[in-house]
């Protein structure tokens, strides 16, 4: 009966333990137990265990099975056992509210593990986003004024066209003859009005942020409200590509340089050249991507290599010559020129008919010649400069604009009018060297040509309601061609009294291009055509 006594107290000992408010009993010969059952509040009193149960080693797994199990009180592996005797099993813990320090129920929440990290990670990728937005913009944006600066300074300055300089003296002469006539007073109150309605459209366009189409359109209402019968005008029109002034080559010999090793010490250089070059470096204004491997070699060759370190047999003549200009073609917004029609009846009266006259101008863009050695065939003359628009002859303007609410600036407007100005001069250029060709031998019974004035052409530079007046001249400086650009006038459309003397230097640009440009170019046409029918 002794046993039984002893048994009695241990079984009492066992219901206290789980209900909880009794003080765990530590046991040394059952350390694992009794060091899972202590409370976690007192880590400090807690005696070091001999070893951790696998149940309280998956505590701080990630697992939400495992994390499940370990709230619950429960050890899988204990229960999954069958050699374990059931007493010797741990019983479920008391309430986590109950028995759990701060921190421990903190973690069994899930405060720290789900809500805190995705709180802080959300925060965070917003504002990386937020940034990473303004660092592409503000690198767009570098790298677009980027490009348009280097087009001007670089590409444009490689063909001599320059912008922003000063007319000599004989040129501004010329400038002061276009735009000193005053207009009567019945024409003034044309254009007044004229400048009244494109004041208010500018203004009704600002205020509603419109895209650059709607303010080219404004203006090319003006210049339709100004227009006389003789005058023609074309939007998009794609002039043609041998129009555009090429780059200029030196004058030294540097075949010397052909068969020179410039791989020799670029053994890096060539493996960084298998990488996909920066976009930065590929956006140059048509300027195509030359790696550091090829940039050499291809001066001399176009062709790539087709092994590394090797220099492929040298290319045709036809191809070593081909344009790989990086200027662009012109395609004015509006090309403002005279009526095919106007300048046959014009030349009509030059002892020819109208049929003569246009099969006469059709014979002259039709004949090809080289005009410089190696260099593609041109047209001896190019009246139309625009396939697509064969009404629109000899222009002597342009108009280029670009919008006002998106950002795109007027710079980008002033180099494609640069362009389009030393085409337009290109042409009076090819008229004048018809001219000289044709003449005959002088005698002392043939009177001396006229001397005609310095070749003009005239553009017109819209950013939104800013609007600018430029005027375009060439010389011969140094045995090199080149083409000037300079500002005349400036307005913005929301002010009307500057709108209304900008209008005025318009309409005297009209009038110049349909009356004494007209009849310069009918006289030289006609000069040309009697000296061929003589020879006939």
């Amino acid at each position: 009966m002794a046993p039984q006594a002893k048994s009695a107290p241990a079984k009492k000992n066992r219901r206290k333990t789980a209900a909880g408010p009794a003080t765990p009993i530590v046991r040394s010969v059952k350390p694992r137990k009794s060091a899972r059952l202590q409370n976690d509040s007192t880590p400090s009193t807690r005696p070091a265990p001999i070893s951790q149960p696998a149940c309280a080693r998956r505590k701080r797994s990630r697992d939400p099975e495992a994390e499940a199990d370990d709230r619950e009180g429960v050890c899988p592996e204990a229960e999954a056992d069958p050699s374990v005797h059931p007493a010797k099993r741990p019983r479920s813990l008391p309430s986590p509210q109950l028995q759990l320090s701060e921190t421990n129920l903190r973690r069994f929440n899930g405060e720290e593990m789900h809500i805190t990290p995705a709180s802080r990670i959300k925060r965070s990728s917003s504002q990386r986003s937020t940034s990473s937005d303004v660092t592409q913009d503000t690198a767009r944006s570098q790298r677009s004024s980027g490009t348009t600066a280097y087009y001007r300074f670089a590409h444009l300055a490689t063909a001599q066209v320059y912008i922003h300089t000063d007319s000599a003296e004989d040129i501004q002469e010329a400038i002061d003859a276009v735009f000193k006539a005053e207009p009567s007073e019945e024409r003034r109150d044309q254009l007044k009005a004229i400048s009244q309605v494109l004041h208010n459209g500018c203004t009704k366009a600002a205020r509603a942020a419109v895209g650059e189409d709607d303010f080219v359109h404004l203006f090319f209402a003006a210049l339709k409200a100004m227009s006389s019968e003789k005058l023609c005008l074309r939007e998009k029109a794609d002039w043609q590509e041998v129009l555009k002034p090429r780059i200029q080559r030196s004058h030294f010999n540097l075949d010397f340089l052909a068969g020179f090793d410039f791989m020799a010490g670029y053994q890096q250089q060539e493996v960084d050249a298998t990488a996909t070059p920066r976009k930065r470096h590929q956006e140059s204004a048509g300027q195509t991507y030359i790696s550091p491997r090829s940039s050499m070699a291809n001066a001399f060759d176009p062709m790539p290599a087709k092994e590394p370190g090797t220099m492929p047999p040298p290319a045709p003549p036809s191809v070593l010559e081909a344009d790989r200009s990086p200027i662009k073609t012109p395609r004015p917004d509006i090309s403002i020129g005279t009526e095919v029609t106007a300048l046959t009846s014009a030349l009509s009266s030059q002892d020819t008919n109208s049929s003569e006259a246009w099969l006469f101008l059709t014979q002259l863009q039709n004949m090809m010649v080289h005009r410089e050695s190696g260099g593609p065939q041109e047209p001896v003359l190019i009246s139309v400069p625009a396939p697509r628009a064969s009404d629109l002859a000899f222009p002597f303007a342009v108009v280029e604009g670009k919008a006002y609410s998106t950002g795109k600036q007027v710079f980008e407007a002033e180099n494609q009018a640069a362009v389009a100005g030393a085409c337009g001069l290109k042409m009076q250029l090819c008229l004048d060297e018809l001219v000289e060709r044709a003449a005959p031998t002088p005698t002392s019974d043939v009177l001396p040509a006229p001397k005609n004035q310095p070749a003009l052409f005239f553009s017109i530079c819209t950013q939104g309601p800013i609007h600018e007046l430029w005027v375009h001249w060439t010389n011969v400086e140094g045995g090199m061609r080149k083409f000037h650009m300079k500002l005349l006038k400036i307005c913005h459309g929301v002010l009307l009294e500057g709108v209304e003397d900008f209008i005025v230097a318009v309409d005297n640009m009209l009038r110049w291009g349909t009356g004494q440009f007209l009849e310069s170019v009918v006289e030289r046409l006609g000069r040309v055509a009697r000296n061929t029918r003589a020879e006939a």
